[in-house]
């Protein structure tokens, strides 16, 4: 992609998703998995098929990882859980010690060594409502990052030294230094988005180790160099509120976009929670296997 340049979505399906979310690249089954968090629902897309199915866990569910062929570990309102594929059973891995009338999780992520990166949210995404937690192994939550507004995408440098990490409300992209024990240190503000291009929401990392972030209110997913916290380029979205990116398929060069129809005008934006996609000339990183 070159500097600057500004590029079109095109639609990749129709789904009204009322929030979706979440989006991913499972490449060890050759498929993309995405959220929809207003309906509790999680959607398995074959690449080579096309063909969806739908799963409906409920409770809010913001993230669903591959964990084998026929099972996920998904995110929700409660805390983590194991979902069945086959069968639709939910095993309670852990409830983070939290009470959850006020809360729910929202985006994660597995790190090099497969553990879970996982935020909260309070669902006024009031100040300091939310955390965000480790969980390795032995299944023991562990806060990193404590006492943020809306806990939101997060991603790793190529060479995984750096990790970087989303508080939409804060309107900031923070870089620590990632050490393999998920130690997190030097923190750092790399990336401020101005209130007139939106917030910050779900985001990846390419293979040239710059940063896509998703621009709720913002119409589209903008590119930013991490070193110099400069926009780089942007890809355009005929809706408002887009919310995550991933990079996927066979070469890892196809950039998969979701959106929501919540907070828009469907009648002038009636595309709105679809889901659109996007080549722009450069290459994602294979994605990090959860091993919970």
């Amino acid at each position: 992609m070159k500097m600057h340049e500004r590029i079109t979505a095109t639609l990749w399906r129709k789904a009204g998703l009322k929030l979706g979310e979440g989006v991913r690249w499972d490449a060890v089954h050759n498929r993309w998995i995405w959220v929809d968090i207003a309906a509790g629902e999680i959607f398995v897309c074959d690449h080579l098929t096309g063909e969806v199915r739908t799963y409906a866990p409920g409770h809010h569910v913001s993230l669903a990882l591959p964990a084998g062929t026929d099972e996920l570990v998904i995110a929700q309102q409660g805390g983590i859980s194991r979902l069945n594929m086959l069968t639709g059973k939910k095993t309670p891995i852990t409830d983070l010690g939290l009470q959850w009338e006020e809360l729910r999780c929202n985006d994660g992520a597995a790190d090099a060594q497969g553990r879970l990166w996982i935020g909260t949210t309070a669902f006024d995404h009031r100040a300091g409502g939310g955390d965000l937690y480790l969980i390795g192994k032995d299944l023991h939550a562990e806060v990193r990052y404590p006492q943020v507004a809306c806990s939101n995408g997060m991603a790793w440098s190529p060479d995984g030294k750096t990790m970087y990490y989303t508080d939409s409300l804060a309107r900031t992209i923070t870089g620590f230094d990632y050490h393999p024990d998920g130690t997190l240190q030097h923190e750092r503000t790399i990336i401020t988005i101005p209130p007139s291009l939106g917030l910050p929401d779900g985001m990846t990392c390419d293979a040239e180790g710059m940063l896509w972030i998703a621009i709720w209110g913002g119409h589209g997913v903008g590119r930013w160099n991490p070193a110099t916290g400069e926009q780089i380029g942007f890809i355009e979205v005929p809706v408002p509120n887009a919310t995550a990116c991933c990079f996927g398929g066979e070469d890892l060069q196809t950039l998969l976009i979701t959106t929501a129809a919540k907070e828009t005008d469907l009648a002038q934006y009636p595309s709105a929670g679809d889901l659109f996609v996007a080549k722009p000339g450069v290459s994602g990183q294979l994605p990090n296997n959860l091993k919970l």
